[in-house]
């Protein structure tokens, strides 16, 4: 009889967990779903006036490329409140990851990105094929750009709003040493009152620059840990623990950095505690 009640228990307690364990799974799905909007100021005292007010939406990390995917219902949602932005400059950090054969949806949800300023966006490591998930395989940066995207490969772009000269730099994913930041540099438009902005897939690049060389620079790759354990006071990536950059706004010696959480999810299409999230940024002149 002992032993009868003794597997009772054990059922009923192999049954609970197993009932927690579906329950984490849902919550961790839903919240990889659940896009949030992230307002942050962008300080660049000295530029023109006319950049003033300028909307700058940050997005990263779309990982759009598995059949079937989530990853395109959270790019869905990214897309949708960026555009309710109403973003004067449109920058992508990286792993845009559509693969080699991009689905419709991922063609029909990166073209809806439009902006005044235009669409600018990096590759990332996903996007060479580079990565520990499985079935990861290289874009053609072709597919991307025929939705209106233009990639800069250690290049820069300069728009203009008004009178004010905004310099959109960007740099090649650094996995493999394919970032050159020096030819970006040597490319700056250097006059006083030209917002200048770097796009990088990781946030040690822009550490590399010279402090002040950039009003901003914008990274991703991190999904802010993506499944992280909340502690009192601070929240702990299960990925990277040490990582230096991990999610959010630094400064380093005058080098100002965005790190996002991003939009998709890689490997497993789980988040905990790290919403995926969409940033704008408001240019304040000064």
């Amino acid at each position: 009889m002992r032993l009868r009640g003794f597997m009772r228990g054990l059922t009923r307690a192999a049954a609970a967990l197993g009932a927690a364990a579906a329950l984490g799974a849902v919550y961790m799905v839903v919240e990889a779903q659940a896009v949030r909007r992230v307002a942050r100021h962008l300080p660049a005292p000295g530029v023109h006036p006319d950049l003033d007010g300028l909307v700058v939406v940050h997005l990263s990390d779309f990982h759009a490329g598995f059949r079937p995917s989530l990853n395109l219902r959270a790019m869905r949602r990214a897309v949708d409140l960026t555009l309710a932005e109403r973003p004067d400059l449109i920058v992508i950090t990286g792993d845009l990851a559509p693969g080699p054969r991009p689905s419709a949806e991922f063609r029909r949800q990166l073209s809806r990105l439009r902006a005044p300023l235009g669409v600018f966006a990096v590759l990332g490591n996903h996007d060479h094929g580079d990565s520990k998930a499985p079935f990861v395989r290289a874009s053609d940066p072709a597919d991307i750009e025929a939705c209106g995207v233009r990639l800069l490969v250690n290049d820069v772009a300069s728009v203009t709003r008004g009178a004010g000269d905004v310099q959109v730099c960007g740099v090649d994913d650094s996995g493999r040493g394919r970032d050159d930041l020096p030819t970006v540099r040597a490319k700056l438009d250097r006059r006083p009152g030209v917002l200048r902005l770097l796009l990088t897939h990781h946030a040690k690049v822009a550490m590399r620059a010279a402090p002040g060389e950039f009003a901003m620079a914008f990274a991703g790759d991190t999904h802010g840990g993506q499944i992280c354990l909340p502690l009192p006071g601070r929240r702990i990536m299960l990925s990277d623990p040490g990582a230096r950059f991990a999610e959010g706004e630094y400064e380093v010696a005058g080098r100002r950095l965005y790190v996002t959480r991003g939009v998709g999810t890689s490997l497993l299409p789980f988040r905990a505690f790290c919403r995926p999230e969409v940033v704008a940024f408001t240019v304040d002149a000064g």
